[in-house]
């Protein structure tokens, strides 16, 4: 099992990154900056700030803070919480003669006061920062409420009054003068206590509200980017924009002006660093040494001779895999056995994984973590599940959903050895049988002399079974399916393996609430959100940026829309879950015939009589559209909803 927390150790050959960031802060020439270390969720940002901040740490001149961005998350004043805990940490790393304790002790309150006068900076800073819109200031009754409550919880001698007069006396220039003077005296502190660099990472930030986001770039820009500082930000970039989008929600429109957000980041990050998803070879080599950390009979020392094989690469070797079990072999006298079986798993599961999750290791190691956690369950009840068909499996669970809850009911009802995917396997396996296209998936119908009626033996299973059934519309889905005919083809087999128990420890993702166990990345969440938007807008960006995500991300995004639509009381309202699958599967073409799979799964009774029409629509043409028809044939019989029978009429086989 692997921490899902960062690591402080590279597993992903980032020291070239690191260097990058390194090599900017130490030119003096460019401080004050400030730098983004930009990445998906998951792509590693917190190890490659933890490498910049352990190689500028052996100077001695030069002070590293650290910041998680949820650290300020609870505060009514990001800024103010920032400063103040900047100054904090500078006062207890550093001996303080009398002229810098001094200009300490003023900083701090000026934060105070600050954060009394807060209900009117809170406005002024947006204005101040150069941002797009310059929004005024109201001294309003709430605004002196809000000072006089900060006051007093700060234990300030500062008045309502005073509070007041700030506020009400020309507020743009108390505002500016305030700024230019905390900024004179932060320098100034600098100075007094010999720091030749401050060097400020601030991680996490894209996972703070929005009001957070802003208020925190706001402080760096206006109060504290001053000489000799450096600022470097670990954030997913998209979700910055998105908090700029939400601080500013009038620009928030369609048009030109909705690129204010990459304007509104260019204006205060000057150096963006991003971090690039891994490639195939790189993913099997970051697979590889996780499984050979996790090897137990394999010495520390040897682990990290492997690893620092990975690091140091020579240049023609980085767009190969720098780490596979031939180089373990000439790395190790033996290589373990279990070592090895992992290392040969990592090579098959590295395509589809660095397709599938975007080259996220984030991703991929929680992926590993299910994979180890199930071995483990299953070692605890004395039952033995082979690795290698436990992964597989596993990749219909994250990339196809509802086939998988699917495959689950045809094991549970057959005694673990379903007749429909021995007949799968064996037609994926023949390269002698034609491929199955729309056409066949439409009728039923089979080629060049494969009629409906033949019957034929699986290349999967083994010899001497009985022979195969004839594939319905729906199963032939699965067959004419790019993703599942590449499943079906792999390594190893499984029409001879009794699957019982290997979904039996998969049954977290079974029950009604499987959706949920699925955590969902910033960008599938970001996605869904959009998606059950009340704007019409909303939804519009959602649909035109989902093939955009990741297949993982997509199949993520769709297993939750099922989830809530098994769950909802009406499917009939227009602005139901239903008509946004709909629309999901629209914009994903993959996921139609996981969504008929779905439809086809929903008690008669819930279904409006609209969904026929859609989703005729929605198949028409495609190798969903066999199995489409099969479920209007059986919902045109339907008892317990003359409406939907009505609506499936003439629609079926």
């Amino acid at each position: 099992m692997w921490s899902d927390n960062e690591s402080a150790t590279d597993f992903l050959g980032y020291q070239h990154l690191a260097d990058g960031v390194v090599s900017l802060v130490k030119n003096d020439a460019l401080l004050p900056l400030t730098i983004g270390v930009y990445g998906d969720w998951g792509s590693g940002k917190s190890t490659l700030l933890g490498m910049v901040k352990s190689e500028l740490e052996k100077d001695e001149s030069t002070l590293v803070l650290t910041f998680n961005g949820w650290l300020f998350e609870g505060y009514e004043d990001a800024k103010t919480a920032l400063m103040g805990s900047i100054i904090d940490a500078i006062t207890s790393n550093r001996k303080l003669e009398a002229k810098a304790l001094g200009l300490a002790t003023r900083l701090l309150k000026r934060v105070n006061w600050m954060r009394v006068a807060g209900a009117g900076l809170k406005y002024g800073l947006a204005f101040a920062t150069g941002g797009p819109v310059a929004l005024g200031i109201t001294a309003g009754a709430d605004a002196m409420t809000a000072a006089q409550d900060v006051a007093k919880k700060l234990g300030e001698d500062y008045s309502g009054e005073e509070a007041e007069k700030f506020l009400k006396d020309d507020p743009g220039q108390n505002i500016i003068r305030g700024v230019r003077d905390f900024r004179k005296d932060f320098s100034e502190l600098l100075k007094a206590t010999h720091i030749k660099r401050l060097v400020v990472i601030v991680d996490d930030l894209d996972r703070c509200n929005p009001g957070t986001v802003i208020e925190t770039l706001e402080a760096i820009k206006l109060f504290l980017f001053v000489p000799h500082t450096a600022f470097i930000l670990g954030a997913d970039e998209r979700l910055i924009r998105y908090a700029v989008r939400k601080r500013f929600p009038e620009l928030d429109q369609p048009g030109e002006r909705i690129e204010v957000g990459i304007q509104y980041l260019e204006k205060l990050v000057q150096f963006p660093i991003r971090i690039p998803p891994l490639g195939h070879a790189e993913i099997e080599t970051y697979i590889n040494l996780l499984f050979t950390e996790a090897t137990q009979d394999l010495l520390p020392e040897l682990f990290e001779q492997a690893r620092l094989a990975v690091v140091n690469a020579s240049a023609d070797a980085i767009h190969g895999v720098t780490y596979n079990h031939g180089i373990a072999q000439s790395l190790f006298t033996d290589v373990p056995p279990g070592l090895a079986e992992n290392l040969a798993i990592a090579q098959r599961l590295a395509p589809v994984l660095t397709v599938g999750l975007s080259g996220n290791p984030r991703q991929c190691k929680r992926f590993l973590n299910t994979l180890i956690i199930r071995g483990q369950m299953a070692t605890s009840r004395k039952v033995e599940l082979k690795q290698t068909v436990l992964a597989k499996l596993m990749l219909v669970e994250y990339f196809k959903p509802e086939w998988f809850k699917r495959l689950a009911e045809l094991q549970a009802a057959q005694s673990g050895k379903p007749t429909e995917l021995a007949t799968l396997e064996g037609k994926a396996r023949t390269t002698s049988s034609p491929p199955v296209d729309s056409h066949t998936a439409s009728t039923g119908e089979e080629k060049d002399g494969a009629t409906s009626g033949a019957k034929s033996k699986t290349s999967g299973g083994t010899k001497g079974e009985p022979e195969t059934q004839v594939l319905s519309p729906e199963f032939q889905t699965w067959l004419v399916d790019a993703w599942m005919g590449d499943w079906l083809k792999s390594d190893p087999p499984l029409s001879s393996v009794d699957l019982r128990p290997y979904f039996f420890f998969s049954r977290d993702n079974l029950g009604p609430l499987g959706a949920s166990v699925r955590r969902l990345s910033p960008a599938a969440q970001d996605a869904l959100n959009q998606l059950m938007h009340e704007s019409d807008a909303q939804r519009a960006v959602a649909l035109k940026n989902a093939p955009k995500l990741s297949p993982s991300d997509a199949a993520g995004v769709f297993e939750s829309l099922v989830s809530q639509m098994e769950r909802a009381e009406d499917l009939g309202d227009k602005k139901s879950v239903l008509w946004r699958a709909f629309d999901w599967a629209d914009a994903r073409p993959e996921l139609r015939g996981q969504l008929v799979t779905a439809l086809s799964r929903l008690q008669e009774k819930v279904i409006p009589p609209a969904v026929p029409p859609r989703l005729a629509k929605l198949v028409a043409g495609t190798e969903s559209e066999g199995f489409a028809k099969q479920v209007f044939s059986k919902w045109e019989k339907s008892t317990v909803n003359k409406q939907l029978a009505v609506a499936s009429k003439g629609k079926g086989l």
